[in-house]
Parts: C-alpha cells; structure tokens; sequence
C-alpha cells in the first residue's frame, strides 16, 4: 500500500531559517518539494565529490576483500584522490607494459647489444647491420661473401648480424631491421619493475578495502548532508524582501504528530493539508513483510501515482507462482531454499530481503515442481506402471466386471511411461469408459518404486501443467479487471468503476456458464434468460459507462472502441502464459538429456562415476542459471505487460526521499 501524506508549507523569519532546517534535518522526515531545477556551484561540487566517493567505494568493494575498519590520518577525498592516483599509475604501467612487451619480443632473438659494442666497432669503422629471413631462405654462400652471422634461429626464421667494414655494401636477399633503442636486459629490467610496481599498487588497493571503507561512507554521509541542507536553501522561496522564508514539502501522515511537536517548539509558522489530485506527492511504499519482499521488483518498472493502488501485494503470490512454474524442478527449488537459508546466517543486514525472497521463491518452486513430477531432472511421472494380482484385487471394488474383464489381456505387462499405459487401456476400455475410470486405473497401477504408488496418480502431465498455466493467466487477467475496478471507483467515483465491473462479469459469466456446461456441472440451455441477461446488463456498463464524465455518444464510441481492444487483447494476454508451461517443460526435458547422458559413463569400469558426477554437476548448474534467469525475466514481463496493462496501472510516481542527515 501507499503511505498517506501530507503536505506542509513553514513561514519562518529570515534570521532563525538555518536553526530551523538543521532541526528538520535531524528529524529526517519532510519531503522537501523542488522550487527550482537549477543549482549552484557548491551543490554540484558537492554532489560530484559524492559520485567520486561512490565510484571508489564501487572499486573497493570489488576487491572482495574482509573489511578490518581502522582510522586514517588523511580525510576521505584524499583518500579517493589517492586511490584515482594509483589507479592512473596502474593504467599508465599497463600502457607502457602494451609497447614494452612488443619491445621485448623484437629484442629477444638478438641478444644484448649495446651502445658500448656499437661504439667499439665505429672506432674500427665497422657498422653492425641486422637482417632477418626464413631459415630456409639463408643461403650460405653469404657467409663466404660477406662477414656476418646467425645470432638466433626461432619461429622459423634466422636473426643475422652482419659488420659492415667502410662502405662495403652488404647484398643478401634478407630483410634489414632495426633494433629497439634499449637493449634486451634494460627491457627485462623495465618489465620487472613494472610487475613490482603494479603488485605494491594491487597491495594498497587491497589494503584500503579492508580498512577504509567505513571511513569513505562517513565522508559520502556527512557531504550528502551538506548537499541536501544547501538543496533545501536552494528550493526555498523569499517573500517580504527576504525577510520571510517558505518552505514546502511532504511528510507522512504518521509522522504529523512528532513534526507538530518540533514546530511548537520551534514557534514555527505553519499550515497543513490534505494532497489533492493534481498534487505531485511523493511514494513511500507500506506493505506486509511478505509483499515488501517484491518491492525491489515492482521498483524496477515504476512507482505508482499516489491516486491509484500500489500493485505490489497484488502480484507478488502470482510472481512467486509464475518463478517455481517456469524453473519447473523441486530439486532446484530446495537448493534454491537450502542455500538461501545457509547464507543467510552469514550475510549482511541488506542483503538478508533479497535471500528471504530467495526462499520463498525456492519453496514455491519445490511445489511446483512436485506438482509436476520433477526433481533434479527425474520425471515422477513416467517410473513404470503394472497391473498385477495387487491392483485387481484394489479394482474388483471399483470398476465393474466387464471393464475388469476387458482389462485382463494385459495384467502383469509393464508400461515404461504413463503414455503406453494410457493407450493400451484406451485401446482395450474405448476412450469414454477410460476416462469414467481413469483415476482408479492411474491410482492402481503399480510403479517401478514402491513409494510413488500413493500420490504418483496426482501429478500433472504436460497437458496438463499447459491448461494450468493457462487457468493461471484466466485468474491474473480476470484480477487484474477487478483491480482497475477498485482503483477507479476510488479515484473517480463508482460510476466510473462500472465499464471495469462489465468487462469482470463478461468474464465470470463465460466461465461460469460455458466452462460449467461444459464440464456438465450445470446445463447452458436451462439458464439461459440469465446468461443473456448478465451478458447483456455487462455491455450496457462496459458502453455507456466506459467515460462517465464525457458525454452519452462519447462514451458510447468509447465503449464500442474497449470491446474491440479488449477483446483482442485479451486474447493475446491470455496465450502469454504459454510461456510458464513452455520454461517449466524445457527446464524439465534439458534436466532429463543430462541424466541420460551421465549415465552412459558409469558403464566405464572404475572411474566411470567421476565424469558422472562431472556432468551432472555441470549440466544441471547451466540448467538452474538458465531455468533461473527465464524464471526471473518472463514472470515480470507477465507483471508488467499483461497484469499492469489490464489492471490500468498508471504509475509515475517519485520515490519518497525525506531531508535528513
């Protein structure tokens, strides 16, 4: 639910405002409304230092190092100034070691030739000359014709030094290089101390992310202050020459009685009211400990207006079904809730709502997949069926004998799946007396694991889990119309919650009557007058009442336009819960293919089990990432696109941020 507000406006003389906004700022519970978009210099000085905190705070907790918080001598910025040095000077070694590498393996083959060997050869007018060429292409005649050598062979090629007496030429067919300005040792050298450097640097980072990262977030806090005092300064409006300062701003409305009581004491001026429907008031989300688990979700779309509902109760057990659905697997659901509750002891104070959803998430998908007989990729379903001397002896009391009769041929044949089963008996019985006594027949079958016989007959086959996942869209849909009912008669009055109310009937009254009919619950044709007639009193709401405040031919052609729009859409909705079975069915087959596959190698004698258990751990950990990442994705596309649409979420709300310190 959403927090009610208030909104406050303060008239306080020019010489006591200060005194005032630090008292308010201690209280930490007023909204301040913004008067002007621009900001001063020191507002943005302040805030640019804080996004340099938060990116150094950023960089330090990545060092996934154990904080061990002591004091430090130096303030806070210069701490980030210290830690955006180092990190400029990694950069630059990183930089250089790109040309130093290349440098390296230019002067490798060649040795160390110095500027010393140079020198000694100028003076006895001997130039050194340097040739490349494929080892194939040295031709050794060279060497007979000119004074030179193969200083290196490597990679296929020949490093030749040539001395060049005079102004001998030297002609061979070779290419001629130059050497790097630093010989070999000095690059080593260089490389080295660059290793060194950038290992002191990786110490200090490590250093400061174990102790000084508390003092960063003391800094962050007490410049966030500053910032949000000179905010409050910048947003307040100067009447009676400047002599007179107004503030305005939003407080929650059980928050009324500890303002009140500062503002008497503070002998302030001022006056309250109610938000009306124009105002832009703040959100400050209220719900149980159940449904403020899923706030961090509904956040990631929008935040509602203040007239209309907050969703978050309402999707949040439809989130929860739609995850263990998709993952589909209650093994994967149990390490979802073992590991959640094992981590949970040890993890910090914001991190223990994500590990409680996390839970919850894991229990709804142990139901789910129990539902459909999986666990770790194992289908419950298809482990074997016999009809033996047990299960007749079970039947005699319920089927009758020519149905036991026709059974007989195949008493003691076993079933692999539940498939075969159902055919052979379809094929013996005829498809209407096999569905008169498909349960008992489902119950009685005897399984290749004796503790499946009691609860196997009630799990869901695919087609199965396809109608469910459909029924569970019929259901969010059908809400999410009641929703949109609620929150229009709320925002608008009644009769404007009547076109909303139709469409909910439309619904109902179909599945009532044609789903019952169908089912052969109740006959159709008897109550027919009262089909028509609700079917008929619905499109009277949804076509003159679709725009109360328009006028009749308005809302008539708005009327007729919604059931076009409805109608289709609907219907579109409605098969985007396809999606739950489809994940929950490819999450279930891709476990299966890794099960096969695992098992082949335990027919390797002796270490067969270890790529067994390899593969298994393997297969299954890429099955429950990519069960989990479409588990997480399509449920909150289904939240966001189809409930929000049909539940005429508007949103546009601004998140509640109080001026505190």
């Amino acid at each position: 639910m959403i927090t009610p507000m208030m909104k406050y406006s303060f008239l306080i003389y020019h010489k006591e405002y200060i005194t005032f906004l630090e008292k308010l700022q201690e209280l930490g519970v007023l909204h301040i409304i913004e008067k002007k978009k621009d900001v001063d210099e020191n507002i943005k000085f302040s805030l640019q230092q804080i996004s340099e905190i938060n990116k150094a705070l950023k960089f330090l907790v990545s060092r996934n190092q154990e904080e061990n918080p002591e004091t430090l001598e130096m303030s806070g910025m210069e701490l980030v100034e210290k830690i955006k040095t180092l990190n400029d000077e990694i950069s630059s070694i990183e930089q250089e070691q790109l040309s130093l590498n290349k440098e390296i393996q230019k002067a490798e083959p060649w040795g160390d030739f110095t500027d010393d060997m140079h020198e000694k050869f100028a003076n006895l007018h001997i130039k050194l000359k340097f040739f490349v060429c494929s080892e194939k292409r040295f031709d050794p005649e060279w060497k007979e014709k000119f004074p030179l050598e193969i200083v290196n062979v490597k990679d296929g090629l020949a490093y030749i030094v040539a001395f060049q007496h005079g102004a001998n030429p030297i002609d061979i067919d070779a290419e001629e290089v130059k050497l790097p300005e630093h010989t070999i040792s000095e690059l080593l050298k260089k490389n080295e101390e660059n290793k060194i450097r950038s290992e002191e640097i990786t110490t200090n980072f490590d250093d400061f992310a174990k102790k000084y990262q508390d003092v960063l977030k003391e800094t962050r806090q007490k410049l966030q202050a500053k910032a949000d005092f000179d905010l409050a300064l910048n947003h307040t409006e100067k009447e009676a020459e400047e002599k007179v300062m107004l503030l305005e701003g939003w407080i929650p409305t059980e928050k009324k009685e500890e303002l009140e009581k500062v503002l008497e004491e503070q002998n302030v001026y001022y006056v309250s009211v109610q938000p009306n429907t124009e105002d832009k008031v703040p959100i400050k989300l209220k719900n149980s400990k159940y449904s403020k688990l899923f706030e961090p979700i509904s956040e990631l779309f929008d935040l509602p207006d203040y007239q209309e509902f907050d969703l978050t109760p309402f999707f949040a057990p439809f989130f929860m079904l739609f995850f263990g659905f998709c993952v589909g697997d209650a093994g994967y659901g149990i390490l979802f809730l073992v590991g959640a509750t094992i981590f949970k002891f040890r993890a910090k104070k914001n991190m223990k709502p994500i590990l409680s959803l996390l839970q919850i998430l894991g229990v709804s998908t142990i139901i789910l997949g129990a539902v459909s007989g999986t666990v770790f990729g194992i289908n419950l379903i298809d482990t074997g069926y016999v009809l033996n001397e047990v299960s007749i002896s079970g039947l005699k009391a319920l089927l009758p004998s020519d149905v036991l009769a026709n059974i007989q041929p195949i008493i003691g044949e076993h079933f692999a799946t539940k498939d075969a089963y159902v055919k052979a008996l379809t094929a013996m019985l005829g498809e209407e007396n096999f569905l008169l006594y498909k349960t008992d027949l489902l119950k009685n079958a005897i399984s290749d694991f004796n503790f499946l016989n009691k609860f196997r007959y009630l799990l869901l086959d695919a087609n199965s889990m396809f109608n469910f996942a459909l029924i569970l869209g019929v259901i969010q849909i059908l809400f999410g119309i009641c929703v949109r009912a609620a929150n229009k008669i709320k925002q608008f009055g009644f009769l404007h919650g009547l076109s909303s109310i139709g469409w909910a009937m439309v619904f109902i009254v179909l599945i009532v009557f044609m789903g019952g009919d169908s089912a052969g619950i109740l006959s159709l044709e008897e109550y027919k007058i009262l089909f028509y007639a609700l079917l008929g009193l619905s499109g009277v709401f949804i076509i003159f009442f679709n725009n109360p405040s328009a006028s009749i031919f308005a809302s008539f052609g708005g009327g007729l336009y919604d059931i076009y729009g409805t109608a289709t859409g609907v219907f579109g909705d409605l098969l985007s819960y396809i999606r739950l079975f489809a994940l929950g069915i490819s999450s279930a087959i891709l476990g299966l293919v890794f099960n096969q596959i695992a098992v082949q190698f335990l027919e390797i004698k002796y270490i067969g089990w270890l790529p067994f258990v390899l593969l298994l751990v393997f297969g299954h950990g890429i099955n429950i990432f990519l069960a989990s990442l479409g588990a997480f994705i399509h449920p909150m596309r289904l939240t966001f696109v189809e409930f929000y649409k049909n539940a005429g979420f508007v949103g546009g709300g601004k998140q509640y941020k109080p001026f505190s310190k």
